[in-house]
């Protein structure tokens, strides 16, 4: 058995080109979307009585960790940690509202609110009611539940002489300010590694102003970046952001490198970014972005080694354009990806074309004509007990005139609740890739949902996956702290080169069981996996069984 923790006649399919496959997924999601659209509509939202009333009073609650309120919470541990705890600010959680007293009532913009609550690291979940007071005002209250935030990192292994050590801290909720910070240190083998990072999504105490800074060494390696976003709400008329980052760190182009073919690569970027909301609306959005990236990366020989040729600087100024244009029709459910969570959904049609265009100019330092444009499509749909996401994306490369590292990529997933505590899951991903960049193959395993096989062991061109999961969730809230769940799966999916067709004997496939465990306290609610798979055919190893711990879903 291995153990990660991180049909007998061959026939031959041709692929189509690239473009052809780009218009038959749009096609596709056009299809889906006139099937829904003349399937019965679901069934509309009863009217708010409060809507277009004007709002005369907003009460924040927090609520800390543990309800001491509740029998199952007032123990001796949960009141400890509560204290040990600072519940988050009531302003912190008062500059997310999207709606202010004395403005008219909006149901949208108040869910809108809560949806961005959940959002925050620091709030495991956030609901808003309202009531129409005897004045014929809107009184409103939200209510906010923390999650635990202070995360403690350390292991110690010693074996071979060699020692492992890791040690480190992290808070996402300072003194209950909505900031986070971390300090970290990680040793493996001789070489030891420091980072820190902190992020304030309310920076000098504005309105969803976000700052954030990571530092991270090691031997012969750095990776500093810094940012600074002010992102889109519903009616936002506008929005900007800037990254500056710099890393330094061994680099080679070959896809199975040598010593002798180990570089130090320093890689310098910074950018700006400004969007313009065409229309602000709360059923949908009309956005156009523009921006401008500098990007730099100087090639040098790792002291002490010989090296072969080097490389040139690569230097580019890339003036970027992309557009929002998408439809708001959010939906709440539970029990698809996590377990005692709300999920929050868009079940409209969203698309989102960019394109960055580096130019041939001495003046802006640019060594090589770049033109990058990209797209993405998502569209959802849900019936009854039903849920149904569907996204593809295209991407291209062009340099000094050749098209290189084209991608197009389709993902869809279908849920199934048919039980109270039980999720019928399936999902398939196709992904074809022409002239990609040698050191940025597709991938296919444990990581990427083909369990049984090793963490990454195929990699090519082209890659497909098709997984089944019946997820069952067995026990909420378990000593108040744990959910645990269950799952059956069958993964089948395989990478090949562009140069071949397609041979239905060479997919892979596994079955087996898993388990889930994941915190009830946290934001995330994501799970650690525990997965036991089965592969039905040669994995290249001496048992075809394999025991992976990973994070999170296999797929999503």
């Amino acid at each position: 058995m291995q153990v990660l923790i991180g049909i007998s006649r061959q026939r031959a399919y041709s692929i189509p080109t690239l473009p052809t496959t780009l218009c038959r997924l749009l096609a596709l999601l056009a299809c889906l979307q006139a099937t829904a659209s003349a399937a019965p509509a679901r069934r509309k939202k009863p009217p708010v009585p409060a809507q277009g009333l004007v709002i005369s009073s907003i009460v924040i609650e927090t609520h800390n960790v543990f309800d001491t309120d509740d029998p199952r919470d007032d123990k001796l541990v949960y009141r400890a940690a509560n204290r040990f705890h600072r519940t988050t600010r009531d302003q912190v959680i008062s500059r997310e509202l999207l709606f202010a007293e004395g403005d008219r009532y909006d149901q949208a913009l108040v869910e809108e609110s809560a949806r961005n609550l959940r959002a925050l690291p620091f709030i495991r979940d956030a609901a808003a009611a309202a009531t129409v007071n005897k004045k014929g005002t809107v009184d409103v209250v939200m209510r906010t539940y923390d999650s635990w935030t202070l995360e403690v990192l350390a292991s110690f292994k010693r074996a071979g002489g060699s020692t492992n050590l890791k040690a480190g801290l992290s808070e996402h909720n300072v003194l209950g300010s909505g900031k986070a910070g971390s300090a970290s240190y990680n040793r493996d083998g001789k070489a030891g590694t420091q980072s820190l990072g902190f992020k304030d999504p309310q920076f000098f105490n504005r309105k969803r102003l976000q700052v954030s800074l990571t530092a991270l060494t090691a031997p012969g390696a750095q990776d500093f970046e810094l940012g600074v976003d002010r992102p889109f709400t519903s009616l936002s008329p506008s929005a900007f952001g800037g990254k500056l980052s710099h890393q330094k760190g061994d680099f080679s182009t070959a896809a199975n490198p040598t010593p002798a073919d180990m570089l130090t690569r320093k890689v310098s970027e910074g950018g700006i970014n400004y969007g313009i909301a065409l229309a602000t609306s709360t059923q949908r959005t009309r956005r156009v972005r523009m921006g401008l990236m500098a990007r730099r990366a100087d090639f040098r020989p790792i002291p002490g080694q010989t090296a072969g040729p080097i490389p040139s600087r690569e230097q580019a100024t890339f003036l970027q354009l992309g557009a929002d244009w998408e439809e708001l029709d959010f939906i709440t459910v539970r029990r698809i990806q996590k377990f005692t969570r709300t999920e929050d959904y868009n079940l409209g049609l969203a698309v989102f074309p960019e394109l960055a265009w580096a130019p041939p100019s001495s003046a802006l330092g640019t060594t090589e004509t770049q033109i990058l444009p990209k797209v993405v499509v998502r569209k959802g749909f849900v019936r009854s007990n039903q849920l149904i996401l569907l996204s593809s994306a295209y991407s291209s490369r062009y340099v000094n005139g050749g098209n290189g590292h084209r991608l197009a990529s389709f993902e869809a997933s279908y849920f199934v609740r048919g039980l109270k505590y039980q999720t019928l899951a399936f999902h398939t991903g196709l992904d074809l890739g022409r002239r990609l960049d040698s050191t940025q193959p597709l991938a296919l395993g444990e990581v990427n949902g083909l369990r049984g096989y090793g963490l990454d062991a195929f990699k090519g061109d082209r890659r497909f996956l098709f997984n089944i999961e019946d997820r069952i969730f067995i026990y909420d809230e378990m000593l108040r702290l744990l959910d645990v769940g269950a799952v059956v799966f069958y993964d089948s999916g395989y990478v090949w080169p562009s140069s071949r067709s397609v041979k239905l004997s060479e997919l892979r496939n596994s079955v087996g069981l898993g388990l889930r465990l994941a915190p009830s306290r946290s934001a995330g609610n994501d799970p650690v996996r525990v997965d036991l798979a089965y592969a039905l055919n040669d994995n290249r190893s001496r048992s075809r069984w394999s025991l992976s711990i990973l994070a999170g879903q296999a797929f999503k």
